[in-house]
């Protein structure tokens, strides 16, 4: 499970000293990164294997009841400019019951979802929200990532057939070793969701902190982005840092394995070349009612004509 070690306002002012940089490394890549679905490369060290560990049996996503709320499958998309994109990225870990910060109960999360499609949000995936970042394209009016960390079975069981219910897409942050294991996503499983329009990214193989770690970023994202690929068989273009802390050389490390962007934390919906490699996610914790979940959002009020 992951217990984060991160403490959101040191972090902030470190980040602050690695920020020129990593608007360096946004730019260049912005200048020469090909289309997020050419931009796939594989560590130059062939993959070690997944853990061989007998598979857990199959379990179905958990029935839940058909909403009333109206999927937004017709929402407009219009093309919008490179540079700067306003979105959400929303932060989720476990969608299941227990008092716990990192635990979102399914019926809390189902209402959650249902206010993003009211006030008239369309999910996208954080591939799509950089690949129009970085060359521009087709966005929603009010785009809305909706992420999870770590492969926990439960966001499959809980979180990914009310998802379906709405029409709405995820991006889901495994952790390498994890996957197959008892508790967390099985391969079938994930590719399922990817089947769906769903993204996968990294969260490195064994969820150690990088930044204490440098000699292992080989193995914890370069190998691990190549063995998700092999095994699920869809681009994983996306990393998610462990605890949400990075520095400049683990920045540069994941660009140079072919990631097009990597996840951390924060509190702000604004994405610019800038912020590639640190994009800001907003963690949706146990305790937020439906008024702090809207607080969380740029767009607090339903679309007009909704």
């Amino acid at each position: 499970m992951c217990y984060w070690k991160f403490k959101s306002w040191n972090n902030r002012y470190r980040l602050q000293g690695v920020a020129i940089i990593l608007l360096v490394i946004g730019m260049l890549a912005a200048c020469t990164t090909p289309p997020v679905e050419t931009a796939i490369v594989r560590a130059t060290v062939e993959p070690s294997p997944l853990p061989s560990l007998t598979p857990a049996p199959r379990m179905t996503p958990t029935a839940l009841p058909s909403s009333t709320a109206t999927p937004a499958t017709t929402a407009t998309w219009a093309v919008h400019p490179a540079k700067q994109v306003t979105a959400p990225i929303l932060l989720y870990h476990h969608i299941a019951v227990k008092d716990d910060r990192y635990y979102v109960s399914p019926e809390i999360f189902r209402q959650q979802m249902e206010m993003l499609i009211s006030m008239g949000y369309t999910g996208i995936t954080v591939p799509q929200l950089v690949e129009v970042l970085l060359h521009g394209g087709l966005l929603p009016a009010r785009p809305v990532a909706i992420t999870f960390d770590d492969g926990d079975l439960d966001v499959f069981q809980n979180a990914f057939p009310v998802m379906q219910d709405l029409g709405l897409v995820g991006t889901f942050y495994v952790v390498g070793t994890r996957l197959d294991s008892d508790g967390f996503i099985q391969v079938d499983q994930l590719k399922e969701m990817a089947e769906t329009g769903w993204a996968i990214g990294c969260h490195s193989m064994t969820h150690i902190d990088l930044t204490l770690n440098h000699d292992a970023l080989t193995y914890e994202a370069g190998i691990c982005k190549s063995a998700l690929e092999k095994a699920v068989g869809v681009p994983v273009s996306t990393f998610a840092y462990p605890f949400g802390n990075m520095d400049e050389f683990v920045a540069g490390k994941v660009s140079k394995y072919g990631y097009t962007s990597a996840a951390g934390l924060g509190i702000s919906s604004e994405h610019t070349w800038g912020t590639l490699y640190y994009l800001s996610r907003l963690e949706v914790q146990n305790n937020y009612d439906l008024e702090d979940f809207k607080a969380l959002l740029p767009w607090a009020e339903p679309a007009s004509g909704l």
